[in-house]
């Protein structure tokens, strides 16, 4: 039990350094300490262990945020980073879902906020790549809803599958509603750091009758190395917050956008 209770210490505070790091790009080793209020030992051994993930990278005095372009976030990350930001957007997004759709999910974080919401409605159909969506799914899930997930190489970052495994699958069902989340965002499209995950999302968003965007703003500006697609490609674009300058560079662009 005490080991137990030791490691989901760490584990948070490692959450609460990457957390901040995103927020301000580079701290010194002093400001963490204040921030986290941990000794200097303490904060070394979770900077230690984020760089070997390759989230981070110390430097003289501090540590700077690096999250190499192709490399994802892991998944634990993901779920809890930034989480009122996305419950905030799932709450908006599940006023688009009602009895009898057929839906897909993807394995990001944000998405995976709109769970609880499909707890009471009923006859749904789930399609989801996220190997931890699918498991949440089936424990909330209506009897008469259906989860299905969908085959293909086990990512551990991403906590998903990826390829064309489920290609004979896709094609045998339609899909109401797709729900996206995205590693990337600015006024010409989304983007993400996996090519895999790109494939996926684009051919999903080709086949489903409606596509959503639910993006946090930290996203805003990233750019990642693969174009998932144009902003148009969605019916909606949902986020918790926006700058005036953001809509401004948004509002030629053939979607609702929502926060």
């Amino acid at each position: 039990m005490t080991e137990q209770v030791v490691n989901k210490s760490e584990s948070t505070r490692k959450l609460t350094l990457l957390k901040l790091l995103q927020e301000h790009k580079k701290l010194t080793n002093e400001q963490m300490s204040d921030l986290t209020f941990c000794s200097q030992a303490t904060l070394r051994r979770g900077l230690i262990e984020l760089e070997k993930e390759g989230h981070i990278r110390r430097i003289r005095g501090g540590a700077v945020l690096e999250v190499a372009q192709n490399h994802e976030i892991s998944a634990d990350y993901r779920y809890h980073i930034n989480a009122k930001m996305k419950e905030h957007i799932a709450e908006i997004a599940s006023t688009f879902i009602g009895s009898g759709m057929s839906l897909f999910l993807d394995s990001s974080g944000t998405v995976s906020k709109i769970i609880p919401y499909l707890a009471t409605v009923s006859n749904l159909v789930i399609v989801t790549n996220g190997l931890k969506t699918a498991y949440d799914l089936i424990q909330i899930k209506t009897l008469d809803s259906k989860v299905f997930f969908l085959c293909g190489e086990a990512i551990y970052d991403a906590a998903s599958t990826v390829g064309n495994y489920g290609n004979e699958f896709l094609d045998a069902i339609t899909i109401d509603l797709a729900l996206f989340s995205t590693t990337g965002l600015d006024e010409q499209g989304a983007y993400e750091a996996n090519f895999e995950q790109m494939m996926l999302k684009r051919r999903i968003i080709n086949k489903a009758k409606a596509s959503i965007l639910m993006v946090d703003s930290t996203k805003f500006g990233k750019l990642e190395p693969y174009k998932l697609a144009n902003l148009s490609s969605f019916e909606s674009v949902i986020t918790d917050n926006i700058s005036e300058k953001q809509m401004a560079d948004m509002q030629n662009m053939a979607c609702e956008l929502l926060y």
